[in-house]
């Protein structure tokens, strides 16, 4: 696989989440929705909901058909593009209904009113919430175009999150047919695995997770069914509000940090991202302003220190060689900070750049944490945040002679428009 490939995956939440948690929706939606009033059968209601429910939770991608297209630049700037705004979420929700619609007629199925509101509902709130989801971790979305086109950053769960495949396991049980039980059966194994063969979850954790994973199938056997989806909700909210909660933690802690060690470098953002099921470790970026650069460093942060060391915490790519060329951070680690290397690039050429080539300007309409270097494949402009690999990642671009330039170019406001314009400088 490709590294452009096995890197554009990095950057978002993984479908399998957003369709396990849309089913998990569907059914609690199904059940508490009022059917006095319905003229569908009651399986087919309950299909209905279940099915728009997955779909819509999965619409906002549908420019994953476009973004392929056209190089690594066209990904960055229209994969949660415009399909992840309010507005065309919104429209491809009652696109979907007016399809549901259609089949209905064909079928011979008589929907009422009721029935309408309930599909309706589904299919506005899915795609809404595949928005809020992506939200928090830290590739960013843009929800308010056309009225606001900047993009805004959660920066508090990991792209996977298998604790949040643990919350649905009780749909093993729920679900009507042999082959939705058995996938459900084979993502909680899938769950199970990553926790512990990943190299990113203490053992602990991991077995903790598969503790849960345990848990939520029992009661999806025991409970009632509105009691087990009940729990499946809990736990998905919770470990979500566990993350967020600690999120910024974190970045209190981080900026405490930074106003000790680096007092005379003002600090333009900061991003955090735990570890897979682990609020204890967090891998930290920070983008500080020192004289005429902009310094990009990169740490692991022990909010329990206590119990779990920096040095101790797990990492998915810390530790490992990367296209930018990386020096070591003159500030000693702790056991609360772990320093993995900086890389510091002249504000002037990174604004130069952006005003005289065409593929820097757009690909500055991403960048949220802007490196610039000379290495093998010549003068690089890369983005910290996926520098996973010693080759050019799908973040980083070649500043070259005679220059690709895109064709469309999204109007996102540039992340980092403070080091770009030379007035917002502080």
């Amino acid at each position: 696989m490709s590294t452009d490939v096995r890197y554009q995956y990095t950057g978002r939440m993984d479908n399998v989440t957003h369709t396990i948690i849309g089913t998990l929706v569907g059914e609690v939606a199904a059940r508490v929705a009022p059917s006095r009033r319905s003229t569908l059968p009651a399986t087919t209601r309950r299909n209905l909901c279940v099915t728009l429910a997955a779909i819509g939770s999965n619409l906002p991608d549908a420019d994953l058909l476009y973004s392929f297209f056209d190089g690594k630049l066209n990904y960055l700037l229209h994969h949660r593009g415009h399909t992840h705004t309010v507005l065309i979420a919104l429209l491809l929700g009652l696109a979907t209904l007016a399809v549901t619609r259609w089949w209905l007629r064909r079928r011979g199925l008589q929907a009422s009113s009721q029935d309408y509101a309930l599909l309706t509902a589904v299919l506005l709130f899915t795609p809404l919430l595949h928005i809020a989801m992506d939200f928090t971790n830290n590739y960013g979305v843009h929800p308010f175009w056309p009225v606001d086109n900047r993009w805004f950053y959660g920066d508090s769960v990991f792209i996977i999150e298998p604790l949040f495949w643990a919350a649905c396991a009780p749909l093993a049980f729920i679900f009507r047919t042999h082959i939705a039980r058995f996938l459900v059966l084979l993502l909680m194994v899938a769950a199970i695995a990553l926790c512990f063969f990943s190299g990113m979850v203490p053992r602990p954790l991991a077995v903790v997770c598969s503790l849960l994973v345990a848990a939520m199938l029992l009661i999806g056997q025991r409970a009632p069914n509105k009691v087990a989806l009940a729990a499946g909700v809990a736990v998905w909210l919770g470990a979500t509000a566990m993350f967020v909660i600690t999120a910024n933690m974190a970045r209190s802690r981080i900026d405490a940090i930074a106003a000790q060690q680096f007092p005379d470098s003002p600090l333009l953002d900061r991003i955090v991202t735990p570890m897979p099921v682990n609020p204890a470790c967090w891998e930290v970026m920070m983008l500080q302003k020192e004289s005429d650069q902009a310094v990009v460093r990169r740490a692991m942060l022990a909010m329990f220190s206590a119990w779990l060391t920096a040095d101790q915490c797990l990492s998915r790519s810390l530790d490992i060689e990367i296209t930018a060329p990386l020096v070591s951070v003159p500030k000693e680690s702790t056991e609360q900070v772990k320093w993995y290397g900086q890389i510091g690039s002249p504000i002037d050429r990174l604004a130069e750049i952006a005003r005289t080539h065409c593929e820097a300007a757009a690909a500055f309409r991403f960048i949220r944490m802007p490196w610039l270097a000379n290495v093998k494949d010549g003068l690089v402009l890369g983005d910290l945040r996926y520098d996973r690999e010693p080759e050019l990642g799908f973040a980083e671009v070649v500043i070259g002679d005679q220059p690709h330039c895109p064709r469309w170019v999204p109007n996102w406001v540039e992340p980092r428009r403070d080091l770009l314009v030379t007035d917002a400088w502080p």
